[in-house]
């Protein structure tokens, strides 16, 4: 969740939609959920959000299939997502206050992206603190996963990366000592 002047931005709402609301302030806006990609523990407080704040949700179109309604249940990992979804197919785009940059970082998922926010990076399922995300499930590539993390070394370095699951850490350290960043099987 990202708190900016009054606004707020939220980033994989999975779970305990209460316990996120109480992390707004009463005076502060909700201008949107940007989606990393399209599993359940990601995407779980998405409708409960919008019903109370009415906000835009984004994600990238690849990873409709995951939450759509009329099939979300054949994925694994996926449970429906009904508030409606706009397309992440820009690099930049501006969500109410936020100026945020797109990155593209297929490999968990067809449509899984990192969200960059200044010196900010959320990067979902891509990268952890020493690991990568999983690439057997629906839409899943070892591929597409070695070339995210050959991309993901040429950003800088001092960028903070707070992934969907574990501790925080930065593009520098993953690059030192990730061992799927110094060496994707």
């Amino acid at each position: 969740m990202l708190h900016d002047n009054g606004h707020v931005l939220f980033v994989d709402p999975g779970r305990y939609y209460k316990k996120i609301m109480e992390c707004v302030g009463k005076d502060e806006v909700v201008d949107g959920i940007v989606l990393t990609h399209g599993h359940s523990d990601h995407t779980g407080a998405v409708d409960d959000l919008c019903d109370v704040y009415n906000c835009p949700v984004f994600m990238d179109h690849h990873d409709l299939p995951l939450v759509s309604p009329s099939n979300a249940g054949h994925y694994g990992y996926s449970a429906p997502v009904y508030a409606p979804i706009h397309d992440l197919n820009e690099k930049q785009i501006k969500i109410g206050t936020f100026s945020l940059e797109i990155h593209h970082t297929p490999g968990h998922t067809d449509g899984s992206i990192c969200v960059r926010y200044k010196n900010i990076l959320f990067t979902g399922d891509t990268l952890f603190a020493s690991s990568c995300g999983r690439t057997d499930l629906y839409s899943g590539s070892d591929e597409k996963m070695r070339h995210t993390l050959d991309y993901l070394k040429t950003l800088p370095h001092d960028l903070q990366i707070y992934p969907g699951h574990g501790p925080a850490s930065t593009i520098g350290i993953e690059v030192r000592n990730n061992p799927y960043m110094i060496s994707y099987f």
